[in-house]
Order: structure tokens, then C-alpha cells, then sequence
């Protein structure tokens, strides 16, 4: 082992370092140990943490200078698009986007002047998630972290401030999980409409801004035909990527759209995966990586489902994720977006919905937020968020490490296992005589709802159990958990 060779080196050198560069030395040595090579049959050795095992859901935000015009997250993109509606919206509201007003000049009104990492820390924590974190680069190439690899960054420009340091630094204050997510792979296409929009040597194709808008190229004839990147593109992607990992130490890194024909494998996934798992070693972490569609083995990391796209009907052996938008929000801050308060409560009671679905198939929710550029989230999110709270001090029990089972579902009826108890969790609202099929309480055992005092009234009807009497009023406003003991206390 390494760590036991290195001893005779440091011992002579501690006398002329101070204790900060002793730290700093040893780090640097223990990060020569390695557990992990960059091969899939070593990157296998990893597993899934016991903390996502038992996770029920996170929370992430797009955030970014496309929240400046406040017109959805693709705004970078269709802006160049001439004929469509983005398009006609920037004319008539900013001009000409090759020779008036590009999107680098929307960095300016990107001032998060607003922004309070521990507000929202807060917000999150009330909510219930288990883990947090922002989106630290999205397609359009802005980083929102103070890095050595772009000058187009939150520290730099906009708001200046180290938004992924600062917001991850919050989120562990209220003993939550952290996630960065990264989207920078897509950099290579989103201006595909203003590489042919503009002329040679302006706006998008003016290589003085290439570190925001990717190095100039023949545009693609689609976002996923003919692509060929360059090698030093794909370093830049890892290298972004590293700096945070061992800047921040993310508990779990999400990457999207990986493909082959945007990043080599072999020569940057590869090496990156093992670099973060070697790391969290050395750290005492438990971390991992999701990835969408098929862009790395389930051997090494977990899948995520965007929107809830792929998902199975059946519960999955190894625990998966979907990130998924709010309830009648999209991707980004959008100011057409408001909801009554109507509104809100259905989309919590979705959300709640979707969230309990998942926990019974093995899979965790991660939410996305809308913030303004200003750096305040949209009143009706919070309320939104507050009311998820609401029900997770009642009922994340139910959910929170706990166990899927098959079947997984029976009619509205969701289910899950911890220890000796089973709860059935009605995504409808329960009546007198509600049926749980299939289900046979230990002799003498109590059944009860989750934030009741009282036992129920029930009884067996062959392999069901009959409840006859429902509580008035009900604990919570959407989705009623029955607590029930089907084996015995030492099982």
C-alpha cells in the first residue's frame, strides 16, 4: 500500500511545512492510492450508498443566465432560430441577436442580487429532501463556479459569486446529501442555430466568446447527426467536471448525455469516474453517478430517467432516479408561469403522487426549480414545496429506507416494507370499507394511519384486510398511509 510506503517521505518534511501545506502534502500522496482504474471491470467494485438506498427525494434548480429573460430554459438556443416565436420575441425586445444583443449580453442582467444560499437551504430541508444541489453548467456553457477553465463564470461575470461553493456549502449546513449536475457535453450543438444564423466572425461565430458558445465548427445538421468533436473540447469537459469534484466533493455527480460521439469513453469518462470514486475513498465518502439513456454501465453507476422518461412498471432491482420538473413548470424560469392556489394544490398532490409511485419501484425522485435571475424562487414553488413539507412530516416514515416490494401496486394502492411493518399508501381518498388485497396483519396487531393516535377499526376477509371506519377528518390532504404489522417484531 502506498499510504504505508509514504510515511519515510513525510516524516523528514513535516519540521519545514506549516500544518496547512502538511495537510495539503499529505493529500496529495493519499490521492496516489488507487482502488479504482479507469476500466469498467475496476469501476464495478463501486456501489450504490447507503444514503441514496435510502433516500426518498433531492432537489436541484436550472439557474443560469437563461433565467435573465425569464423565457424557459432553450432561450440560448431559439433565439438564433430565425421564424420561431424565441426568435421573434428577441427582435422585438432586444434586436438583431448576431449584431445588437447576443445571450453573453444577458450575463450582465444575470446579478442574483437576491440570492440566499441558506434561505433555500432551508426551503429544501423543510420540504423533506434528502439531498440538493444546483446545476453547475448547463448546454449554454456558462459555468456557475469559480473556475480556472472558462472565463464565463458565476465569479467572474453576472452575479460574482461562487454559486456551486457557496450553495453546496449551505445544503451540508442542514445535514443534506449534495448534487452537481452537468449538461456541458450538449455545449457543442446549442448554438447550432446561430452558427448558421450569423456571419463568419460574429456573435456566435466570433471565436473571442468560443469559451461560452464552444469552439467554432460547421453546424450539426440536427443536435445528435454527424457530431465530431474535438479532442480539446472533450479535455475541457473533464477538466470542468474534476475541478469540482475536488473543489466541492459532491455526493453525487449527474451527467447528461454522455454519447460516445460528444466524450470519448476511454479516454475522459473512464479516467474521470475513477478519479471521483478514488477521491470519495480517500475522503470517506460515499458517492456516486447517474447518467441518462445508456451513456455508462449500471455496474458503476445508477440511471436517471428525465421527466420520468423509461420508466418501468415494475420495481427495479438496483435503486434508480428520475428528475423531473414541478407540477406546471417547466425547465426554467418562465415569467408567463403563475398558479392559483388551486393550482399549487394539485400540483403538490402530483407530486406527492409521482414521488410515493417511485419509492414503491426502487426509484428516488429529483425535483427541478425555476429560480429568477434575481436569485429568488417563484412564490408559487415555495408554497408548492411547503405543502410537500407538510406531508413528509407526516408520512416520509412510509418511504424513508424502506423497501419495495411485488407486487408494488394494487388499483390506487401503493406499498412498502420496513421491518416487520407493511403500509399501504392510498393515493386516493380512503372511504369506509376500503380494501387492502392481499394482506394478512399478525394475530392481535393494530392497523393504523400515519398521523392518527387512534388504532382503526378492521377486519380479514379472506386475503384481504377491510378497513370500516376511516378517520375524520384525515391527518393529511393527499396520499394516506396505512401502517400495518405483518410479521413479528424480531423478523
Amino acid at each position: 500500500m502506498i499510504r504505508k510506503n509514504t510515511s519515510l517521505i513525510v516524516l523528514p518534511l513535516v519540521c519545514f511545512l506549516t500544518a496547512a501545506a502538511f495537510f495539503s502534502f499529505c493529500e496529495g500522496l493519499y490521492a496516489t492510492e488507487v482502488r479504482y482504474e479507469p476500466t469498467w471491470e475496476s469501476l464495478a467494485q463501486h456501489s450504490t450508498p447507503k444514503w441514496f438506498e435510502d433516500a426518498v427525494f433531492g432537489i436541484y434548480f436550472h439557474w443560469g443566465i437563461y433565467s435573465a429573460p425569464g423565457q424557459g430554459l432553450f432561450y440560448g438556443m431559439h433565439m438564433y432560430r430565425k421564424g420561431s416565436g424565441t426568435y421573434n420575441y428577441h427582435i422585438e425586445h432586444y434586436g438583431d441577436p448576431c449584431t445588437e444583443f447576443g445571450y453573453k449580453d444577458f450575463i450582465p442582467m444575470f446579478k442574483a442580487e437576491k440570492w440566499d444560499p441558506n434561505r433555500w437551504a432551508e426551503l429544501f430541508e423543510n420540504a423533506g429532501a434528502d439531498f440538493a444541489g444546483p446545476c453547475a453548467e448547463h448546454h449554454d456553457g456558462f459555468s456557475m463556479w469559480d473556475t480556472q477553465y472558462n472565463k464565463y463564470n458565476a465569479m467572474d461575470m453576472g452575479p460574482h459569486r461562487d454559486i456551486v461553493g457557496e450553495m453546496l456549502e449551505a445544503i451540508r449546513a442542514h445535514d443534506m446529501k449534495t448534487v452537481t449536475t452537468f449538461h456541458h457535453s450538449r455545449n457543442w450543438t446549442h448554438f447550432m442555430y446561430g452558427r448558421r444564423l450569423c456571419p463568419k466572425g460574429v456573435g456566435v461565430n466570433n471565436p473571442e466568446y468560443a469559451d461560452l458558445y464552444g469552439p467554432i465548427h460547421e453546424p450539426e445538421e440536427g443536435l445528435f447527426k454527424n457530431i465530431e468533436t474535438t479532442p480539446g473540447y472533450q479535455e475541457k469537459y473533464a477538466d470542468k467536471i474534476i475541478e469540482v469534484i475536488d473543489k466541492y466533493r459532491p455526493d453525487q455527480v449527474w451527467l447528461e448525455d454522455l454519447f460516445p460521439r460528444f466524450i470519448d469513453t476511454d479516454k475522459y469518462v473512464k479516467p474521470m469516474l475513477a478519479h471521483y470514486f478514488n477521491r470519495a475513498e480517500n475522503w470517506g465518502k460515499e458517492v456516486m453517478v447517474t447518467h441518462k439513456h445508456n451513456d455508462l454501465p449500471l455496474s458503476c453507476s445508477e440511471m436517471d430517467h428525465e421527466q420520468g422518461w423509461g420508466e418501468k412498471a415494475a420495481p427495479q432491482p438496483q435503486r434508480w432516479q428520475a428528475d423531473v420538473s414541478l407540477p406546471g413548470c417547466g425547465w426554467a424560469y418562465s415569467s408567463g408561469t403563475n398558479m392559483t392556489d388551486e393550482e399549487i394544490d394539485s400540483g403538490a398532490n402530483k407530486l406527492v403522487d409521482s414521488i410515493v409511485s417511485r419509492i414503491s419501484k426502487n426509484g428516488v425522485t429529483l425535483l427541478s426549480l425555476t429560480p429568477k435571475g434575481d436569485g429568488t424562487i417563484p412564490v408559487y414553488q415555495v408554497k408548492m414545496l411547503n405543502k410537500l413539507g407538510d406531508w413528509m412530516d407526516v408520512n416520509k416514515v412510509a418511504l424513508y429506507g424502506a423497501d419495495w416490494r411485488i407486487p408494488s401496486e394494487a388499483g390506487t394502492l401503493r406499498f412498502t416494507e420496513k421491518g416487520p411493518y407493511l403500509y399501504a399508501i392510498d393515493l386516493a381518498k380512503p372511504n369506509a370499507g376500503e380494501v387492502i388485497p392481499g394482506v394478512t396483519p399478525v394475530e392481535g396487531s393494530e392497523i393504523r394511519m400515519l398521523g392518527c393516535d387512534k388504532p382503526l377499526t378492521w377486519r380479514q376477509a379472506g386475503a384481504d384486510v377491510v378497513i370500516d371506519k376511516i378517520p375524520d377528518p384525515l391527518p393529511c390532504d393527499y396520499a394516506w398511509i396505512f401502517k400495518i404489522q405483518v410479521r413479528g417484531e424480531s423478523n
